[in-house]
């Protein structure tokens, strides 16, 4: 724990640039997190992630797969994928909500995807894991529901959550790691307040705001956002789960959120979706056949800077699999671009402007 020191060097409203320092590695926010689940990201080698200041990979599957053996005789995530920047790794929780499971008091009953057996998971396992991985950035396991789930299961949740969080606070012994805290509550301003204090009480290194992502509309997540934002401590991290698309990005950076993750831009791609500013075009379309354009004319990637729209349309309807590694990487430089805009453009008080600029260009 407190191996993370950050300093708001520009505010444009709500809106915040801030110098973070973990582990003697620096990086500025609002910044956006690649997500390789399991150490990497299909089909793109993490080398030519230049811009990347972070990397989100996953608990429950590293778990399961290589599995901790493995993971202990590299000393650690960093060394077994060979990334020398930083690392957050997610809890679990997520997948206690997205694959079968049962949850319970004191853990989750996951089913493991591999191979069909279950196995327990409590909020010391979740530590032990992230330990081994040795990320510098854990959070800690947490009780999610669906976001149109009533009052009483939303209750339940926070309660839980609080529960775990306590567990693994006091548990938690990696002072080259720093330790989040999540907030639940579904759409219960309520609820949402009870456990961001919950979360504030315990002292957290930083803060998500999870159950976001997950079916809420654009306003019920801003409104959600805005409501619990101001009951988070201005001198920590402020997180978003699982939202990367720019205009959902954009609306929350307004709204004081620091970092995001999602595997929204690598998914696109796969599926021939350009990223264009804040809006994508498909690449299937026969329309770019015979263009000798780039992907997006002032893209400075290395795709833009040497290949055109038809060799890449012909490599996604003929060798899509070679396609996808172009493709990502666009899609994630031109993520990353846009934040690093951001930053520019709150640190010369041009947040609104800019936002416009690329959600109306």
């Amino acid at each position: 724990m407190n191996n993370i020191n950050l300093k708001t060097i520009a505010n444009d409203g709500k809106a915040r640039v801030n110098e973070v320092k973990i582990n003697g590695k620096t990086f500025q926010t609002p910044s956006f997190m690649p997500v390789a689940t399991r150490g990497a990201i299909k089909s793109l080698p993490l080398d030519y992630l230049k811009k990347t200041d972070v990397l989100l990979a996953n608990t429950y599957h590293l778990f399961l797969r290589p599995g901790l053996e493995v993971i202990k005789e590299f000393d650690g995530l960093h060394n077994f994928i060979g990334w020398n920047k930083l690392i957050l790794t997610d809890s679990g929780g997520f997948q206690g909500w997205s694959i079968p499971n049962k949850f319970k008091e004191d853990g989750i009953e996951f089913k493991n995807i591999y191979d069909g057996s279950k196995f327990f998971m409590d909020p010391i396992l979740s530590m032990d894991i992230q330990n081994i991985l040795n990320s510098d950035i854990a959070m800690i396991l947490d009780s999610l529901v669906d976001i149109d789930k009533d009052y009483d299961t939303q209750l339940q949740s926070i309660n839980i959550t609080k529960k775990w969080a306590e567990t693994a606070r006091n548990y938690h012994s990696n002072d080259t790691q720093s330790l989040f805290g999540i907030v639940q509550g579904g759409k219960f301003n309520e609820l949402r307040e009870k456990s961001a204090l919950d979360m504030v009480s315990l002292n957290f290194d930083g803060y998500a705001i999870g159950g976001l992502a997950i079916g809420e509309t654009p306003t019920e997540r801003k409104n959600i956002v805005d409501f619990t934002v101001d009951i988070l401590p201005n001198d920590k991290l402020r997180y978003v789960m699982g939202l990367g698309d720019i205009e959902g990005m954009l609306d929350l950076i307004e709204l004081g959120i620091d970092i995001f993750d999602c595997v929204w831009p690598a998914r696109l791609a796969r599926h021939g979706k350009i990223i264009n500013k804040g809006n994508f075009f498909n690449l299937k379309n026969s329309q770019f056949k015979n263009i000798t354009e780039p992907l997006v004319v002032d893209c400075k990637c290395y795709v833009c800077n040497n290949f055109s729209k038809a060799y890449l349309r012909h490599l996604l309807i003929n060798e899509s699999t070679s396609s996808w590694f172009y493709l990502t990487l666009h899609n994630i430089y031109q993520t990353e671009n846009i934040l690093s805009e951001v930053r520019k453009s709150i640190l010369n008080s041009e947040f609104e402007n800019y936002k416009g600029s690329i959600l109306n260009g």
